[in-house]
């Protein structure tokens, strides 16, 4: 049935596709939590076990309501009297979990060529306005502060201003904690990074990089879900320096899909058949 659903929503996007980025921002962010203390909820008073690490936000441009959301921050759980802290949440898988009923199920890979050629692969999109998680370009918050647009200041000031905190002399690491066997991480030009568990890539240092990895599968591998889990942590380690500490566990959920035109023939192949089989 998943694969049923992948083809005629790829007919779809074939079909009615939108020209344009749905929104023309830039989503993926690598902010330093400036929040000391829980405000609400169970553990209200509590100090925010986030406090002071490095954390990947998504960006939702909620028009007047722009803000981040954490993914993979530290967090409690248990009872506030006696809480267990953890290194990861909830909400710590992209496409997040709660837009997968009514949006982007996964991270798509599609047919590459060039370095890719032979390869499912990132950083493809076919249909803008529902593969918003795709964009994988990371950059920190930082990157907004001079911004004009009212809507990029709106995020960037969000939650009383706990993502506005410098990265000062950070080297933003990207460390491999799980990995499906098959799928790969690569620089955009194909060249491998990230090849083991356990192994660190800088992405980046300060306020000002922009880091995309691309995730690639064979076109022979089976299709099913791939996934890759990551923490953010200071690769600085100049002395007297305090780095900033690691990030919760993340992770991406990817899945490959068949060329379109492939897709677009068994689409209507599909169609076809439901069709006549309504006539009879």
């Amino acid at each position: 049935m998943k694969t049923l659903k992948l083809w005629l929503t790829a007919l779809a996007v074939i079909l009615f596709a939108q020209i344009g980025q749905a929104h023309g921002y830039d989503v993926y962010f690598v902010g330093v939590d400036g929040l000391s203390t829980i405000a609400r909820g169970t553990y209200a008073g509590l100090p925010n076990p986030n406090f002071g690490r490095l954390t990947l936000l998504y960006a939702h441009y909620t028009p007047g309501t722009e803000h981040y959301h954490s993914i993979g921050a530290w967090s409690y759980s248990g009872p506030a009297a006696n809480p267990v802290v953890n290194n990861t949440n909830t909400n710590n898988r992209l496409p997040e979990l709660y837009q997968r009923t009514t949006g982007q199920e996964y991270i798509y890979l599609y047919p590459g060529s060039g370095a890719f050629a032979g390869y499912y692969r990132s950083g493809i999109v076919l249909d803008p306005a529902r593969e918003e998680y795709s964009n994988l370009l990371i950059q920190p918050t930082g990157v907004l502060a001079s911004s004009t647009d009212p809507a990029v200041q709106r995020l960037y000031n969000s939650s009383a201003g706990r993502w506005k905190g410098s990265l000062g002399e950070a080297r933003v690491g990207l460390r491999l904690v799980d990995i499906t066997p098959g799928l790969r991480i690569t620089l955009p030009n194909g060249t491998p990074i990230l090849s083991s568990v356990g192994s660190v890539y800088e992405i980046g240092a300060g306020d000002n990089f922009a880091f995309t990895p691309v995730f690639s599968v064979a076109l022979s591998a089976p299709v099913q879900v791939y996934s890759a889990s990551f923490q953010l942590i200071d690769l600085n380690n100049t002395a007297g320096y305090r780095p900033l500490r690691d990030s919760g566990i993340f992770h991406f959920d990817f899945y490959p899909v068949p060329e379109p035109s492939t897709m677009a023939v068994l689409g209507m192949g599909l169609l076809g058949m439901w069709l006549h089989r309504r006539k009879r």
